[in-house]
């Protein structure tokens, strides 16, 4: 069957057109067409919520029989209500948008957390496969953090944990949601640019002791962040992914040296990239239980 997952950040909206043959195997999910736009965010729900309907119409979304969002913001697993979400997309909280969506298109829309999404993606047809429960940080635009305590999908088994928001410094730099030291303005690619170089590149290879503290500043965080996770869950795997993990090449081994010192949990690097998350959504929509959506 065709189906089409979507990924809502907080810079942009991916979205693809996906063929699953099997539901519950991993071989049988094959994306077809991948595409990105800008979620525009700054401009607010409205805005948001017309790049994802555009995500969506271009493709031929009427001979499908799956569409699945995954959206930055606190979203309730049985409604695919937005319950919270930080001034990245202002006026988002509160948005029913699987009700919203589904009206749009006349068809059922089932919308999950965008972490949760790259979780059930690494978890099932990904990085976590053999291993019974795992816990995913998603590093883009803030830190996700989200936790799959079996191989079921429902409201008891999937956790959006909010670890992106775990005060790592507590007069630290002021966060979206409006504490201060959050976990995500220390380990996010946003932090990262801010306080050290927009080029991620250039900055994984820099020689300036500036910029080289942030790099460490970031190790220490992910390092503190994921101990922390282990600590409360106690997960089989920890996975890292999102837009940074695209560049693992050039900073995992140093973020080893600093996480094998404090911790014995095993951590490993995502393995489907920005894709994890539209897949997961499809997948969560095909094997999850959902109550009002």
């Amino acid at each position: 069957m065709l189906t089409i997952g979507v990924d809502v950040g907080g810079t942009s909206i991916k979205s693809a057109l996906i063929e699953v043959g099997d539901i519950k195997q991993a071989a049988s999910y094959k994306i077809l067409r991948f595409a990105s736009i800008s979620s525009q965010s700054s401009g607010g729900r409205d805005v948001v919520v017309a790049n994802i309907i555009k995500s969506i119409e271009q493709f031929d979304w009427q001979g499908c029989e799956l569409i699945a969002v995954a959206t930055a913001g606190t979203v309730d697993w049985d409604s695919g209500s937005i319950t919270y979400a930080t001034d990245t997309i202002p006026n988002y909280t509160g948005t029913e948008l699987s009700k919203l969506l589904s009206a749009h298109f006349g068809k059922r829309v089932v919308v999950i957390n965008d972490a949760v999404g790259a979780l059930i993606g690494e978890a099932f047809l990904g990085a976590g496969k053999k291993f019974q429960s795992v816990i995913m940080f998603t590093i883009g635009t803030g830190l996700g953090a989200s936790y799959l305590s079996g191989k079921t999908l429902d409201k008891q088994t999937v956790v959006d944990t909010q670890l992106g928001h775990f005060i790592l410094h507590s007069d630290g730099r002021v966060c979206t949601c409006g504490k201060k030291g959050c976990a995500e303005q220390y380990v996010s690619a946003t932090a990262l640019k801010r306080y050290g170089n927009e080029n991620l590149y250039q900055l994984f290879h820099t020689s300036d002791a500036a910029q080289k503290n942030t790099l460490n500043q970031f190790y220490k965080g992910l390092s503190q962040i994921a101990l922390k996770a282990a600590e409360i869950y106690e997960p089989s795997l920890i996975i890292v992914g999102g837009g940074v993990i695209e560049l693992s090449e050039y900073w995992w081994q140093s973020f080893l040296k600093e996480y094998k010192y404090v911790n014995s949990t095993p951590i490993a690097p995502a393995s489907l990239g920005n894709k994890a998350a539209v897949l997961g959504s499809v997948y969560a929509m095909a094997n999850g239980v959902f109550k009002n959506q």
